[in-house]
């Protein structure tokens, strides 16, 4: 059976037509040959993930994802298709995780599969997880420096301006001050300046006190050489001598002294020995009784006769 050229013609463009097609998605990263099951997964953000980014399994490209619409039940949540080979089964609390696949920021969905023995049926909805990337870590990490950073700027502007304008007012202070003390001085020289003023006196005086000295300048001369004399009398003097003398007498002086302080010899004794001090103590009191009892009693100490027994019997003794 022989073909038309007309039907040549369409089956011709039928295939580039399903070529053209398989092409377009074969480029897309998408083989309509192959066959796929869609999961489902909800995010509040997707955080810039595009349909037809890749979606992985231990590191392996299993599926990509499909169309992302917006939920209808108010929740304002992404609900996003994810198209698996149906060689890949996926368990019961099985995870898509959505993550940064480079350093460009660009989003892709990683399967964290669960330990269940049970699996998803196609339809299911996935339990979702946003990792932060590199770029979202280092936007965490850097957010507070940047606080403190522009906070600091702000801080410093202030100060900045506080001591501009604190300067400003104590340069003008300074410059105020300044104008005042040259003004008092001009005044000042413009008063010693004067025909009658205080420069005239002081020349004068001066005056006065060279004219002095230059009359009396042979006193001077003799009273210099007065004094020249006397200090060559003291250094001819032996007035070194007598102060090592005095040196000496004071050093056997400290010397005796820490001798008495010892206790050594009698002067020592007497000093730290304090036996002396109490018998000396008990003779007076001794004394004092002596002499009380003398007072009361003369009669025991001292015999007076009246009628002259006392010479008979001497006198009797005698003749004995």
């Amino acid at each position: 059976m022989k073909l038309s050229s007309e039907a040549k013609i369409g089956i011709i463009i039928t295939i580039a037509i399903a070529v053209t097609i398989w092409g377009l998605n074969f480029l897309k990263g998408r083989n309509i040959l192959e066959r796929t099951d869609t999961y489902y997964a909800i995010f509040q953000n997707i955080g810039g993930l595009e349909k037809n980014n890749k979606i992985y399994i231990n590191g392996y490209k299993v599926g990509q994802v499909g169309n992302i619409v917006f939920n209808t039940d108010g929740s304002n949540s992404l609900k996003v298709a994810l198209r698996m080979d149906k060689d890949y089964k996926l368990p019961e609390a099985s995870t898509a995780v959505l993550y940064d696949a480079d350093f460009m920021g660009t989003k892709a969905i990683q399967i964290r599969l669960g330990g269940s023995e049970r699996y998803l049926e196609p339809g299911d909805t996935l339990a979702t997880t946003i990792k932060m990337g590199i770029t979202g870590q280092l936007e965490q990490q850097l957010s507070p420096v940047k606080e403190k950073a522009e906070h600091l700027i702000v801080t410093v502007d202030s100060f900045m301006a506080a001591m501009a304008y604190a300067f400003d007012r104590e340069s003008a202070e300074l410059l105020k001050s300044s104008v005042r003390k040259i003004e008092n001085s001009a005044d000042g020289v413009e008063s010693l300046l004067e025909e009658n003023g205080k420069l005239s006196l002081l020349i004068a005086n001066l005056e006065s006190i060279t004219l002095n000295l230059k009359q009396h300048n042979e006193k001077l001369a003799s009273a210099m050489d007065n004094i020249e004399a006397i200090t060559d009398s003291i250094a001819r003097s032996e007035l070194k001598e007598t102060i090592n003398n005095a040196n000496r007498t004071l050093e056997q002086t400290r010397q005796i002294m820490e001798k008495i302080n010892q206790g050594e010899g009698t002067l020592g004794m007497l000093v730290n020995n304090d036996s002396l001090y109490q018998n000396l103590t008990a003779l007076a009191g001794e004394l004092d009784l002596l002499l009380k009892d003398l007072q009361e009693n003369p009669k025991k100490y001292v015999n007076v006769s009246v009628f002259g027994k006392s010479d008979k019997k001497d006198k009797k003794d005698e003749k004995q």
